[in-house]
């Protein structure tokens, strides 16, 4: 006993430097070190435990990521660590009065030999409301540049509502759902799924991608007409007669005088102008210009729209109506020939008595100034020597005979006029 106790101060001394030694032993061959992880994230537990109550929550300022998070530990366990093995959770059993959960940070390994773990945050804040929910109608709309020659025709989507769900705040911003689609260089029509966008009452573009929110649906299918286009004249057709001693003059002033017109290339390619058929065109008893505003869309082709947005279908229509005259010609027979001719027969205009007819031509003044006697020219039709005269056949003898005149156009006869027509039987 006396050994044991004996020189116990040496003995003790011994002990603590032994001890010493350990330490500096195992710390120079595994220090203690740390190492910094970025960007962590945090999961939430037991979230249930709001939307059971009919309410929502949201992840405030990004405080489910932890921007670093620091670990002590031997070199040994670093170098067998990564960010994988980091668990952050926050439980909303932990929910705070303030609306904050404190974060738990383990590892899944190694855990019992890391000294610290050293979090940059150590709560994640939430916002909880009520949860609620709308269903809006779905507009499209279509943007860049369309070939040059095709315009946009209908835009439709195969769904025409969208439900949205999420915090209150945020399902009362939501303004509008829309979805838009790129028709740059197409010439045809397109079929295509676009995402759904939600606006604000400003315009400005919501988030849907924050926690709590939902959508029925995040795409839709967009149909697109894709129309070709052609500027066409407009052609009126008047109806009736303007009141006697007047006339039309053949003018017609139409503001715009041709449209552009929009539909299949089938229907486009074959459209020549827009015909146009009103009752306001009727010129009956009118003795002087008939003005109208016509309703072109009436007259459009099946399948076919007016290529201008700008342009509200309607035209101004100016019919011109000018007062008749008349003037009396005097044309020579050698201006008339027989049209026909009958076997055993010499027929032929007879000019024994005169050699010349008068003809009594009427209309604008403008027409019958621009008349040229000399132009005129005038036939008689054997078949009509016949009728006018009661024949059968044709026989020997003089007789009388309206003449067909070759007039100017815009102007007309006032009466018939009649020549003596013989008759020889050839030997």
């Amino acid at each position: 006993m006396k050994k044991i106790t004996a020189n116990w101060g040496l003995k003790l001394a011994s002990l603590i430097f032994a001890v010493i030694v350990w330490f500096l032993v195992t710390n120079i061959n595994d220090p203690v070190i740390s190492v910094r992880y970025t960007n962590v994230p945090v999961s939430i537990k037991n979230g249930n435990l709001i939307t059971e109550k009919g309410q929502v929550y949201t992840v405030l300022d990004g405080s489910d990521t932890i921007s670093s998070v620091t670990i002590y530990a031997p070199r040994g366990v670093i170098d067998s660590l990564s960010q994988s093995n980091i668990v952050a959770t926050a439980d909303i059993q932990k929910l705070s009065s303030l609306n904050t959960v404190s974060i738990d940070c383990v590892t899944n390994k190694y855990y019992d030999k890391i000294d610290k773990i050293v979090l940059s945050s150590d709560v994640v804040k939430l916002n909880v409301e009520r949860k609620a929910s709308k269903s809006l109608a779905l507009s499209a709309t279509t943007s860049g540049t369309i070939s040059d020659g095709y315009i946009i025709g209908d835009v439709t989507t195969e769904q025409n509502m969208v439900r949205i769900s999420g915090p209150e705040s945020f399902v009362n911003s939501v303004a509008k759902a829309s979805v838009d689609v790129d028709v740059t260089g197409f010439t045809s029509n397109i079929g295509t799924d676009a995402d759904i966008v939600l606006y604000d009452a400003e315009g400005n573009v919501l988030d849907t991608s924050q926690q709590g929110v939902n959508m029925n649906i995040k795409t839709v299918r967009v149909n697109i007409q894709i129309l070709e286009t052609k500027y066409v004249p407009v052609n009126y057709t008047i109806k009736g007669e303007p009141a006697n001693g007047y006339a039309l003059t053949g003018q017609i002033d139409s503001t715009p005088s041709e449209v552009l017109v929009a539909g299949r290339s089938s229907v486009i390619s074959g459209l020549t102008a827009l015909n146009v058929e009103d009752d306001s065109l009727d010129v009956s008893g009118y003795t002087g210009n008939l003005t109208a505003t016509i309703d072109l869309s009436q007259a459009l082709p099946s399948g076919t729209v007016f290529g201008d947005d700008d342009f509200n279908g309607t035209a101004s229509v100016v019919v011109y109506i000018g007062p008749v005259v008349e003037e009396t010609f005097e044309i020579s027979t050698n201006k008339i020939t027989i049209d026909g001719s009958e076997d055993g027969f010499e027929i032929f205009v007879d000019d024994s008595e005169y050699n010349q007819v008068s003809l009594t031509l009427q209309g604008l003044r403008s027409n019958i100034n621009a008349v040229n006697p000399s132009s005129i020219s005038g036939i008689v039709r054997v078949s009509d020597i016949l009728t006018s005269n009661d024949l059968d056949k044709l026989a020997p003898g003089t007789y009388t005979a309206p003449i067909v005149w070759s007039i100017p156009d815009g102007v007309y006869c006032k009466s018939a006029v009649s020549v003596y027509v013989t008759v020889r039987e050839l030997e």
